[in-house]
Order: structure tokens, then C-alpha cells, then sequence
């Protein structure tokens, strides 16, 4: 894509605040533009202490509400609970095309409480999971077994972070039936990890 520019005449309105630079032996105007603070409603939700002892489990299900589509910001996962032994923890976030029963509820947090509830749904470990479909992302960590007494030791997380400027969140359309989980594929006895998601709910795609 080639370089442009649109031409504003000037006049006795209002400015427009810019910085010049010289493109091709002709001076342009890049506009300056101060962000302000995101407007859309925002939600989190947090577990902690959640067993991954279960091979297949969902620890956590994200689905969305009946009429907003979803954008999944930031989905983070790590360790809490000491291993029985060492074991490489694998996870698969996906999606699912119904939505599981029989776990927990969690409510998403706000982060302005005057915004409205969000219309989403969270649920931990559900009994009747639901229809896996497309695998997102894979991801494996090293669960310790024990905290090194004598040498500074890492603490590894996974961070899967879908804020990158030039690519799209993570969106799960509007529709009950429509959601993503954190699966956990292996089990990992005596463990459980802790996770955290960041979602917006828009009404465009």
C-alpha cells in the first residue's frame, strides 16, 4: 500500500494539530491524535486454586451472552498447588459449540461498576462438558513439584495475549451456544493453577 495524503485546506475553523515531515520533496502533515481512555465496557474473570488432577477437564468456560459478541482480550493461567511430582502441564484453548453443565458459576467482574453486567457467562469444571471445536492455541508447562530452597526459581505462566495492535481479539460471536474453554489435556496430580480472562462485549464483529 503507497503512501497518501488528504488535503485539508486551511481556514478560519478549528486546527488540527500536526507534526511535518517531508515525503517525496513535498511537506505532509501527520496528525496528532491523544488517546483517551478505552470506552468499551470491560470484565474479568478469576479462579484460583482449581484442580488440574483430571485429564480432558475445561477449567474454565467462557460463553457468550444472546446478543453481544465477545472480544477475549488476555487469557492467563498459572501455577497454584505444589505437583505430586514434576510433569509438563498441557493445555489447549479452544472453542465450543455448546455450552458445558454442571460446574460453577463465576460471575465476571466489572471494571467500572457503572457499566451493566456483562452478558456473558463463566463456569468452572463443568460435569457435561461442551462440544469441542476449533483448537486456538496449545500451550505446556513445567508444573514443579517443590519451591528451590537455594536458587531464585522462575515462576512460568501461560500468557496468551490477544491486545496486539494490526490483529484481531479473540471473538466469540453473540449466540448461547458460542464459547471458548481452557482445556486441560493431561492430568497433573496434587496441582491447580490459577487463571485470569479479560473480555469486551461489542455489538459489532
Amino acid at each position: 500500500m503507497a503512501e497518501a495524503a488528504i488535503v485539508v485546506t486551511a481556514g478560519s475553523g478549528t486546527d488540527i494539530h500536526s507534526n511535518t515531515r517531508t515525503i517525496a520533496a513535498t511537506t505532509k502533515h501527520d496528525q496528532f491524535v491523544l488517546p483517551g481512555e478505552f470506552p468499551y465496557a470491560s470484565y474479568t474473570v478469576a479462579i484460583s486454586g482449581y484442580s488440574i488432577a483430571t485429564a480432558g477437564d475445561h477449567i474454565l468456560q467462557i460463553m457468550a451472552g444472546a446478543s453481544l459478541n465477545v472480544r477475549i482480550r488476555r487469557v492467563w493461567l498459572e501455577q497454584a498447588a505444589h505437583a505430586t511430582s514434576v510433569s509438563i502441564g498441557n493445555f489447549q484453548l479452544m472453542r465450543v459449540t455448546t455450552a458445558g453443565t454442571g460446574g460453577t458459576a463465576v460471575t465476571p467482574g466489572k471494571m467500572d461498576t457503572s457499566d451493566a453486567a456483562s452478558g456473558a457467562t463463566a463456569m468452572t469444571l463443568p460435569s457435561s462438558k461442551g462440544t469441542e471445536s476449533t483448537l486456538i492455541r496449545p500451550a505446556r508447562l513445567i508444573m514443579r513439584q517443590a519451591i528451590a530452597a537455594t536458587v531464585t526459581q522462575p515462576e512460568e505462566a501461560i500468557d496468551f495475549d490477544f491486545r496486539g495492535v494490526g490483529f484481531k481479539s479473540l471473538i466469540i460471536a453473540a449466540g448461547t451456544s458460542n464459547g471458548i474453554v481452557m482445556k486441560n489435556v493431561s492430568a497433573v496430580a496434587g496441582c491447580t493453577v490459577d487463571m485470569y480472562v479479560e473480555f469486551i462485549e461489542t455489538a459489532f464483529v
